[in-house]
């Protein structure tokens, strides 16, 4: 019983700190009149100074319940050179989408704009953007949930309990806020709901093979601004980072999206694998040997 109890507690925790994010960027801008990047920092502050604390006073209570002990945290500072990792992973599969996409004439890159034009933007963005949806959304699911998860189930059915409630959390903020007259945060419909199962599924096994959720942060936010200023042309008052014409009505952005998702995907399957076999391998020589 005290698992379920956890388990509320974390996915309430987001969902929680995902709407009062919300809403205070809304009265910000309605009683300080303050918008753009001020009202997205706002509600990055309010959502991870909620989130964070909260889950790190409840992983105590997930590593009781557990009976574990684990020398090296998931979140600890001494992993946190993973973060680098899926920077790396994230920026390859996209440039091989980009690579793979322009060859095949699906689009064709008409410019490359200097960082000057759009580097600020980006680096502002960043910030918010690990405030508000990579620390806490990855602390909270692919950390705090996907452990009480596995301590009652079997890896490949916590990793879908992680990303079906990782799927809940929009929508029932998006329901709260109709419920209360603001405006949903999130347009959802199939091809949204289908990016975050497979998100979902990428952050997880990058955390699992990894294990470290630096990894997934790296990743995750570097995924945003890769869609934000490079395969979205509209841009944040900024040009992208390249200017390309889609000659697929917008399939050749969908294919670069689904290149860095269901390419982490098939990167941490394979990884997983890998180990699997070395360790099995090790095993059989030891006893061979023995």
């Amino acid at each position: 019983m005290r698992w379920i109890l956890l388990l509320i507690a974390g996915w309430t925790t987001l969902t929680a700190g995902l709407f009062l994010g919300s809403l205070s960027g809304t009265i910000a801008e309605q009683q300080f009149n303050v918008s753009g990047n001020i009202k997205l920092l706002i509600q990055g502050i309010v959502m991870s100074g909620l989130v964070v604390p909260t889950i790190l006073y409840f992983y105590q209570r997930v590593y009781r319940l557990t009976d574990t002990h684990p020398k090296k945290l998931v979140y600890s500072w001494k992993s946190a050179y993973h973060f680098i990792t899926g920077v790396l992973l994230a920026i390859v599969l996209a440039s091989l989408g980009f690579i793979i996409a322009s060859f095949q004439g699906w689009i064709v890159i008409e410019q490359w704009h200097t960082p000057n034009h759009w580097f600020t933007a980006l680096m502002i963005n960043t910030i918010i953007a690990f405030l508000y949806e990579a620390l806490p959304e990855e602390l909270a699911l692919r950390g705090m949930v996907y452990d009480v998860l596995r301590h009652r189930f079997v890896a490949w059915l916590a990793v879908l309990g992680q990303t079906l409630l990782f799927l809940s959390v929009p929508i029932v903020v998006n329901q709260i806020q109709a419920t209360v007259g603001l405006a949903p945060g999130n347009s959802i419909n199939l091809p949204y709901v289908l990016v975050i199962l497979c998100f979902g599924i990428c952050l997880q096994l990058l955390r699992i093979w990894t294990k470290s959720l630096w990894a997934t942060i790296g990743f995750h936010l570097t995924y945003l601004e890769i869609s934000r200023f490079a395969i979205s042309q509209n841009g944040y008052d900024v040009p992208p980072i390249l200017t390309y014409h889609d000659s697929l009505l917008g399939l050749g952005g969908v294919f670069i999206v689904g290149m860095i998702i269901v390419g982490g995907i098939v990167v941490s399957l394979f990884i997983l694998c890998l180990k699997k076999f070395i360790w099995r391998s090790s095993n059989s020589t030891q006893s061979s040997s023995s």
